[in-house]
């Protein structure tokens, strides 16, 4: 099972309980390491491995015309693994306890470099803007993607977590 073997700063009894009640199955949560959780800076640094069944990626009719790469799909869903991660980590949010998460606007996306099957995507997520209160949560995010020092995807986005909805 995946949420015993993701490697990181962090309890890995949080991480395997985020994982055991977070509302997607294992192969939906696109992050395969995180390297950093800085809490004062509300920034996170993580790793996903390219070469790992991704739901969209897998499906492509790849051609030399079209070659294997992270699929937008995916690249999407992984901004939404790492958001959630910032809501459990940095303001306690607990799918178990009744929280869940929703993508509120993508502001912007930059597709900026294609993000080929092989190197990881190094993954940086850090919060702009947050509006906290006792059953709601906004969190603006910027988003970067890189791959083998280029840039693939750069977003600035919001979700929105709500307790008991």
């Amino acid at each position: 099972m995946m949420a015993q073997k993701l490697p990181g700063p962090h309890d890995p009894n949080e991480m395997q309980r985020f994982l055991a009640t977070f509302m997607y199955e294992d192969e939906a949560f696109l992050v395969d390491e995180v390297i950093k959780l800085d809490v004062e800076r509300r920034e996170i640094e993580a790793r996903l491995d390219t070469t790992r069944s991704l739901p969209y990626a897998r499906h492509q009719r790849v051609s030399s015309s079209h070659p294997a790469h992270v699929a937008g799909g995916d690249i999407i869903m992984t901004t939404a693994s790492l958001g959630c991660l910032h809501a459990w980590f940095f303001y306690g949010c607990r799918w178990d306890e009744g929280w869940t998460a929703f993508g509120n606007r993508i502001h912007h996306a930059d597709f900026r470099a294609l993000a080929r099957i092989g190197p990881p995507l190094e993954l940086r997520s850090r919060e702009t803007r947050s509006r906290a209160g006792s059953r709601r949560l906004v969190l603006r995010y910027d988003f970067e993607f890189r791959q083998a020092d280029t840039v693939v995807y750069y977003g600035d986005q919001t979700a929105m977590f709500v307790k008991d909805l």
